[in-house]
């Protein structure tokens, strides 16, 4: 399997010579595609190119130029923000490289302890890490209690081309509490705004739709179906946390090669997700050669 994450970057007039690179690359290598987290104009590219689209869930985007705490229904959020605030907590924006080696030290402790000795996920929204140059000119938006001691942070990456960023991690200490996370994103969004950051894109919020605005008979049904799975997969608690901040959902798709790869494509994104297990290593298949 051939696993993609999210769309193609560059400039919109290469994409499509693109997409048939990755065609000819993977069939050459006797591979199927499957791509996670396609948002609409990719699934336009993709399908051209024969493959097709299943709706996966929505995106959650912050516009950080009418975000406001005041109101009726960012009671709860605001109560929040106040009460960390009595209780010394604070947040600041850092360059990810510029940290020293000890706050890094604190962040990994922090994500570690979140984890709770469960497996990493998040294949098409994450990072794999907060080590390394690739990712040295990201942000973390650290929350420091009242002894100044690190108790959570969110890594934001930069979106190509646009004034954007992307969530990539939240994490908190367990013992710290409730509403750590909530006062993050808070501050992440006003920090952004004073920087320029026109959106920032949260969790995404698996099958939102056929939940809570399903369209059809058929979607109302797969919304049952997906309700069954919440206990193993958390699907509503992260769409409620994505909803108190009011966002505009933007819709992601899966993509794939037809019924026959279908399987196989989603078994090997559920994995990538960390929701499945790895499968053991795939044995490889030996590539025909031209005599």
């Amino acid at each position: 399997m051939l696993v993609v994450s999210g769309d193609p970057v560059g400039h919109p007039a290469a994409l499509g010579e693109l997409v048939r690179d990755l065609r000819a690359f993977a069939e050459a290598r006797g591979l199927r595609i499957g791509v996670v987290g396609a948002g609409e104009a990719s699934c336009h590219l993709f399908e051209s190119a024969g493959m097709r689209a299943l709706y996966l869930g929505d995106e959650a985007i912050v516009e950080t130029a009418g975000f406001t705490l005041e109101g009726r229904r960012m009671k709860k959020v605001r109560q929040a923000t106040h009460r960390l605030g009595r209780h010394g907590y604070s947040c600041s924006w850092h360059r990810l490289g510029d940290l020293p080696p000890h706050e890094l030290d604190a962040l990994d402790s922090v994500s570690a302890q979140w984890r709770g000795g469960r497996p990493e996920r998040g294949f098409s929204m994450a990072m794999e890490t907060l080590r390394g140059e690739h990712v040295a000119d990201s942000t973390v938006v650290i929350a420091r209690d009242a002894d100044a001691e690190i108790r959570g942070f969110l890594h934001l990456v930069p979106a190509y081309g646009r004034p954007a960023m992307s969530l990539s991690a939240m994490r908190r200490d367990p013992a710290t509490p409730n509403g750590v996370i909530d006062v993050l994103v808070v501050r992440a969004v006003e920090l952004c705004r004073e920087r320029g950051v026109e959106e920032l894109s949260l969790n995404f919020a698996a099958f939102a739709r056929l939940m809570h605005d399903p369209a059809t008979r058929v979607q109302r049904a797969m919304g049952r179906l997906v309700t069954l799975a919440n206990p193993l997969f958390q699907i509503e608690s992260l769409y409620r946390f994505n909803a108190k901040f009011h966002p505009r959902w933007e819709p992601r798709y899966l993509l794939h090669e037809g019924a026959a790869s279908f399987p196989r494509v989603a078994l090997a994104a559920l994995a990538a997700e960390g929701q499945l297990p790895r499968p053991g290593a795939w044995r490889q298949r030996p590539v025909a050669s031209a005599s």
